[in-house]
């Protein structure tokens, strides 16, 4: 494309672009969550401009923030509840940036704060606004869409090309490798999973055959990305949801009957390859074992004050030769930690780890004091993603933070209905299973 025409384009589209930014000021929950939302799991695939910031996702979480912010001081309607996970993450961020001072690797501190810090501060701009039931529906919606969308992606890459562009260290590509990455595409998954198997078993007819339906979508999704923690995270958040879902017991065996014949006949009959790898115990660890053993040996110089924020590779490199136990890689000497909790002991010491612990559990605890109608999709995305967060480094995913989003978003709504006097709104019966009160 010339010069020319590209800016022949970008007068023609100036009108529209305007036009949507305006209507993203206006109403920043509908305009710009919504989009963000739905193009979280596509990573950098649609993307205009380079760099880490030039997605079509990073920019519409940078209007999206903006937006709220403006919106936050005109308006004065903050939400209800500030959740405790708040000051525990800002607490996180903060010492991510003090790292800097004593980092090992200065410019890897600063990349990495940078990222941190955008996904931290977007958070809490969104739970500091003021959410109703019906506007975490339509959040929960994107979400869900994004999911399967994403899944639908995959399937035509397998339909149309044989399967995912590139090969992967196994000689095989999967589902994600050019997207997230295999593994974190699973993670990715979790939530919308939860969220689409919740309304699966609490609404009816053609609504809860379509919600049933996504789940099997998004379980096969997982499946393609032959990810064996996304496979784990996937049947906990499945146990969560049956567990908590107040639907009756012929509905429950109904959705883990077909979920479990899907994940057998995958399994067993392996499909173009899928299920394979999740069977595979040649290598089971991927090298993770490897890596943790390095940065455990590196505990006793790093794990007091922290190494710096992003530091973890240059620490990686620096112990491997001095840690018997471990063995060369095939793919290099560079490498993430492959656990979200070594990951912060090592890069910002003990009071990281506990930060991040705390970050967690908080959120979990506010999700578990949730009414029933609300409080399976974040309780089950919360443990799936802590169980994915064993084997991945994803504090700088957009998908982990919209876990945590969706969790606070959900305790600000419950708030906002006890201090309003109204404990089950249409909307929120909506959400409840027939015949069931909110607990």
């Amino acid at each position: 494309m010339t010069t020319t025409t590209t800016l022949l384009v970008g007068v023609l589209l100036a009108p529209a672009v305007v036009a949507y930014v305006l209507a993203c000021f206006r109403d920043p929950l509908r305009w710009a969550l919504t989009p963000y939302a739905v193009l979280i799991p596509f990573s950098d695939l649609l993307s205009i401009g380079p760099g880490r910031f030039g997605s079509v996702s990073s920019l519409l979480g940078l209007l999206l923030g903006v937006t709220l912010l403006v919106r936050l001081i005109t308006t004065r309607r903050a939400s209800p509840l500030i959740p405790v996970a708040v000051p525990v993450w800002l607490g996180f961020l903060a010492l991510s940036g003090l790292s800097l001072f004593w980092s090992i690797a200065p410019q890897r501190t600063a990349s990495d704060f940078t990222d941190l810090a955008s996904q931290v501060l977007l958070f809490v701009a969104i739970v500091l606004t003021r959410f109703d039931e019906r506007t975490l529906r339509r959040f929960g919606s994107a979400i869900v869409a994004g999911g399967v969308l994403v899944v639908c992606y995959g399937l035509v890459q397998l339909a149309l090309f044989g399967g995912p562009p590139g090969r992967g260290i196994s000689g095989r590509a999967r589902f994600g490798d050019d997207l997230l990455g295999a593994n974190n595409q699973a993670a990715a998954l979790l939530l919308p999973l939860a969220i689409v198997a919740a309304r699966a078993l609490s609404e009816s007819g053609r609504s809860r055959l379509l919600n049933g339906a996504a789940t099997l979508l998004l379980v096969f999704g997982v499946l393609m990305t032959g990810s064996r923690g996304g496979l784990l995270s996937t049947l906990l958040v499945l146990a969560v949801v049956l567990w908590l879902s107040g639907a009756r017991r012929a509905t429950k065996a109904g959705l883990a009957l077909t979920a479990a014949a899907l994940l057998a006949f995958v399994l067993i009959v392996q499909p173009n390859g899928f299920g394979a790898r999740q069977v595979d115990r040649e290598g089971s660890s991927s090298g993770r074992t490897d890596i943790w053993a390095v940065g455990l040996h590196a505990c006793d110089r790093y794990c007091l004050t922290g190494a710096g924020g992003g530091a973890f590779p240059e620490v990686y490199a620096e112990q491997l030769s001095s840690t018997p136990e471990a063995r060369i890689q095939e793919r290099g000497s560079t490498f993430e930690p492959h656990n979200i909790f070594l990951l912060a002991v090592i890069e910002v010491g003990v009071a990281g780890l506990l930060l991040v612990i705390t970050g967690l559990i908080t959120a979990l605890v506010g999700a578990l004091r949730l009414p029933a109608a609300l409080r399976a999709p974040p309780v089950a995305a919360l443990l799936g993603t802590m169980l994915s967060s064993f084997f991945l480094s994803n504090l700088e995913f957009k998908f982990f933070w919209a876990v945590l989003t969706y969790a606070a978003v959900s305790e600000t709504v419950a708030a906002g209905l006890r201090r309003a006097g109204a404990p089950s709104t249409p909307a929120l019966l909506h959400l409840m299973p027939a015949g069931r009160e909110t607990r």
